[in-house]
């Protein structure tokens, strides 16, 4: 055998054994893994949970049977706003387009936004469709007028597991920000309650309102956020804010 053929012998005989121990290694930290993961869940086993999900209520059981995703109920009198609220986090903006059964639907359903939570977020934000006929949040543009909004301060947002009841806190015209625009995006506040945070999202609430209200925001208020497209800029949004109050 030529000193050639050795040398590559050789060489190929340490990448038999690199690829060998690597393979070794990368078994023996899986199998750490998945002996740490047994141990937790060992742990877990009849365990006190820290959260407790609720029962759903009677009346929206049906609703939950039917379509899972279901998270809740929207009503505001005097508008055409009374719909039921989907919740899918695993599949972004699956209502955006998509009716309560998963048919193709342009005006699809209201939804929970992804990163919040019914149960644990200071702020739901709730999207919906600006449709013509009214239908979704088409009629929530009312709210641009204060006349309007005096006589129609409430919503009633029920969760499946909750009957809650919100006084309207400011009417907002905005839009979406690039995402190097470093000004404050209203649809990335899902209520980390901390007084810096709290404090910019005031701070936006004071510069944009299209009027003052009878409510104001306090630290530690479970906040509701309808988000709704508008055409007054490019990307142009319009929201209401409220706070609970039951």
């Amino acid at each position: 055998m030529s000193e050639k053929t050795r040398k590559t012998v050789r060489i190929i005989a340490l990448i038999a054994l690199i690829i060998s121990v690597g393979l070794l290694a990368f078994y023996a930290a899986d199998d750490i893994r998945s002996k740490n993961t047994d141990d937790k869940l060992q742990d877990l086993k009849g365990a006190q949970p820290t959260f407790t999900i609720p029962d759903v209520l009677p009346e929206y059981e049906a609703l939950c049977a039917e379509n899972p995703d279901t998270i809740g109920w929207l009503k505001i009198d005097g508008t055409g706003i009374d719909n039921v609220v989907m919740y899918a986090p695993d599949e972004i903006d699956k209502y955006l387009h998509t009716d309560f059964y998963g048919n193709y639907a342009y005006r699809g359903c209201l939804f929970v936004d992804e990163y919040c939570d019914v149960l644990r977020s200071d702020n739901i934000i709730i999207y919906g469709h600006n449709m013509k006929d009214g239908t979704m949040f088409g009629s929530l543009m009312y709210y641009v007028s204060e006349d309007f909004y005096k006589q129609h301060k409430y919503i009633s947002f029920d969760t499946i597991y909750e009957k809650q009841t919100y006084e309207i806190v400011a009417a907002i015209k905005t839009a979406i920000l690039p995402k190097d625009d470093n000004g404050f995006k209203y649809y990335e506040y899902t209520g980390q309650n901390d007084e810096v945070s709290f404090n910019e999202y005031l701070k936006f609430i004071d510069e944009n309102k299209l009027y003052d209200t009878d409510a104001a925001l306090r630290q530690g208020d479970k906040i509701l956020t309808l988000s709704t497209c508008a055409y007054h800029a490019s990307d142009g949004r319009f929201i209401v804010v409220a706070r609970k109050i039951s």
